[in-house]
């Protein structure tokens, strides 16, 4: 006689948060369905919650004077869900690499705003262990503190094209507020919450940055090839600010 063996079946991903989340974030506004050029990638299923690889690609219809001029990540089960906001300049291509937190299996929505005021979104469900957002807290104060604030680039000019590759990284613990320290206490969050780049002086990319990015943020993007000097500055949320900049290759 057969033995059936029973089938594990993976309960869907939650999608009752969004009227309460489009009502708070974007009252009285219209949200169009952007899937048809908003392009989201990540794993189906996140191997560690709080280090969940994450990037768009926003190829948006050329128009005279009209371009993608935010970005506006959110996740929908986190206890904070705006994770990031992007500011883009017109000559920025709206194409982002980078890590979020998870705090359950959730939807990542990509919520794309044109310079005329128009929204539009695309979603993609991820499922995960869960426990991102959380976790315990480094007893080294004292060193994660002086690392704090630490950036490392990496360009990547390609043989032909017109933008350059940059990956960044800053070194910060991106506290949440709701890991709990060895007494058993929660922690005060301390995260980066502001980044700015520019080339030769002229502002590049914004990113306003929540607690639901992951810890050493990360980011990779493409931009002109023009300009010899990057500059980043970033402050946190305790006030502190941090600044350097790097010469670029010549092309």
């Amino acid at each position: 006689m057969a033995i059936l063996m029973p089938v594990t079946a993976f309960a869907a991903v939650v999608d009752s948060y969004w009227p309460a989340m489009h009502k708070a974030f974007f009252a009285g506004k219209e949200i169009a369905d952007g899937s048809d050029f908003i392009k989201l990638e990540a794993a189906e299923r996140a191997e560690n919650a709080a280090l969940v690889p994450f990037a768009f690609t926003i190829d948006y219809p050329t128009q005279t004077g009209n371009y993608i001029s935010q970005v506006y990540v959110l996740t929908d089960a986190n206890p904070v869900q705006l994770t990031a906001t992007f500011h883009f300049t017109p000559e920025m291509p709206p194409v982002i690499a980078s890590r979020i937190r998870l705090e359950k299996d959730t939807y990542v929505r990509v919520i794309a705003e044109t310079s005329s005021g128009k929204l539009y979104m695309a979603k993609i469900a991820i499922k995960t262990l869960g426990g991102g957002c959380g976790g315990g807290v480094s007893i080294n104060e004292t060193k994660l503190r002086a690392e704090a604030g630490r950036m490392k680039i990496n360009v990547q000019t390609p043989q032909s094209g017109i933008t350059n590759q940059l990956s960044f990284n800053i070194k910060h613990p991106m506290r949440t507020g709701f890991e709990r320290t060895v007494q058993g206490y929660y922690a005060k969050a301390y995260y980066i919450n502001r980044l700015d780049f520019s080339l030769d002086g002229k502002p590049l990319l914004g990113m306003d940055v929540g607690v639901g990015i992951s810890a050493d943020p990360y980011l990779h993007f493409s931009y002109p090839q023009t300009g010899k000097v990057l500059a980043v500055k970033a402050s946190d949320n305790e006030g502190k600010a941090y600044d350097q900049q790097w010469a670029l290759p010549d092309h």
